[in-house]
């Protein structure tokens, strides 16, 4: 199994950006980071400094763009209707992550993400074809209008359907999943097995992080925002990156800016993992 990638960015994160589009804009250039790294997850903490009513707005508009941005073309307007969150989306290039490049020409074995829903009492799949498709291995009951899933094309009498995939059994990256917490970053961490690594430009040296890394497990790697790093954040919860991570990294031991931006902190992180 190859080693998983997970992203912890607190919901401070575009809360300096002081418009829609802005926010959106710098939301894709985190997003494009992650999937050209092969990050999974994507989990944001609460960081005790903004207000809660601010924090709550801000987790709001940042789960569901970079919701959106990973969605397929195909399937957004089904499950993304029209908010004042995503009214700048428009203006964003494709993300161009495998599960997007899907035509309306449908294959057999072909998987594709697919959105579920009941049509006149029968559970159909828009799978971006050109008409909806019968869905077999659904046994649950519909609590959602709308469901998103992973399934696979199966053709049989000349008739394509789609039955549902609990894991899509291919190498490719298909794409990153987004986890909002109102919990501030010690609790959200609190049972992960990951190793779990903390990014301050006060914590050790790169290369000697890199020497002692365990590259055998699953890493999480957390991010501090604009106002506040990860020990300010951590410091306002009474606790210390000992408390909390397995390491904590300085990932550019020389830079001549003031502080790095998320988006720089990010690609300079896993361009160094892979090349250091």
């Amino acid at each position: 199994m190859p080693i998983r990638r997970s992203i912890a960015i607190p919901d401070s994160a575009v809360s300096d950006n002081s418009d829609i589009r802005s926010k959106t804009e710098k939301l894709f250039q985190l997003s494009r980071i992650a999937a050209i790294f092969q990050v999974q997850n994507i989990l944001i903490y609460h960081n005790p400094l903004l207000t809660p009513a601010r924090a709550n707005r801000e987790r709001r508009i940042m789960t569901r763009i970079l919701e959106y941005i990973e969605c397929p073309q195909y399937l957004r307007k089904r499950l993304f209707p029209l908010s004042r969150d995503t009214v700048a989306v428009g203006i964003l290039s494709p993300l161009a992550i495998p599960h997007h490049a899907k035509t309306r020409d449908l294959k057999p074995n072909e998987i594709r993400e697919a959105a579920i829903f009941l049509n006149q009492n029968r559970v159909v799949a828009d799978v971006g074809g050109i008409e909806l498709l019968e869905v077999e291995g659904w046994k649950k009951s519909l609590k959602e209008k709308t469901v998103r899933v992973t399934v696979q094309i199966l053709k049989a009498n000349g008739k394509f359907k789609a039955t549902i995939l609990a894991n899509h059994p291919i190498e490719e990256y298909w794409g990153y999943t987004v986890s909002s917490y109102q919990h501030p970053l010690s609790k959200v961490l609190l049972n992960r097995s990951e190793y779990k690594i903390a990014t301050s430009r006060t914590c050790e040296r790169f290369s000697s992080f890199r020497r002692k890394l365990d590259l055998k497990r699953d890493l999480l790697i957390a991010f501090g925002g604009p106002y506040s790093g990860i020990p300010k954040i951590l410091k306002s919860e009474g606790k210390k990156t000992s408390d909390v991570f397995d390491t904590c990294v300085n990932i550019l031991d020389n830079y001549g800016t003031r502080s790095l931006r998320l988006e720089e902190a990010m690609m300079i992180m896993f361009s160094r993992l892979e090349n250091d």
